[in-house]
């Protein structure tokens, strides 16, 4: 008896699973598509900058003064004086712009 009733539970659970494969597959759903932003230039926006100016050139201005008789001919006026024209240059901008509608192309803005 325990052989047959044994044999019947495990028939039971074998005939169940196979009822199952009549039920409908769970599918994923379907991805969302997302459209792309469309650019715009409305935002606030930060930077910076900095350079430097190399000057190549040799000026001899300014600071004239005579020059002793015994060392040149009497009336000569000597100049000399080198001014370096490099320099550094730095600054920095803050801003924000609107844009009236996006791909439209027109733009305000305010930047200090």
């Amino acid at each position: 008896m325990t052989k047959l009733l044994a044999s019947l539970a495990a028939f039971t659970a074998l005939t169940a699973a196979a009822s199952a494969a009549d039920l409908p597959r769970r599918a994923a759903p379907p991805p969302v598509f997302t459209p792309v932003p469309v650019f715009t230039w409305t935002g606030a926006y930060f930077g910076i900058n900095a350079g430097y100016a190399f000057d190549a050139s040799d000026r001899n201005t300014g600071n004239t003064f005579a020059v002793p008789f015994p060392y040149a001919a009497p009336g000569t006026v000597a100049s000399f004086r080198n001014r370096s024209q490099d320099g550094f240059s730095g600054g920095g901008q803050i801003g924000y712009n609107w844009q009236l509608t996006p791909g439209s192309g027109v733009v305000f803005g305010i930047e200090a």
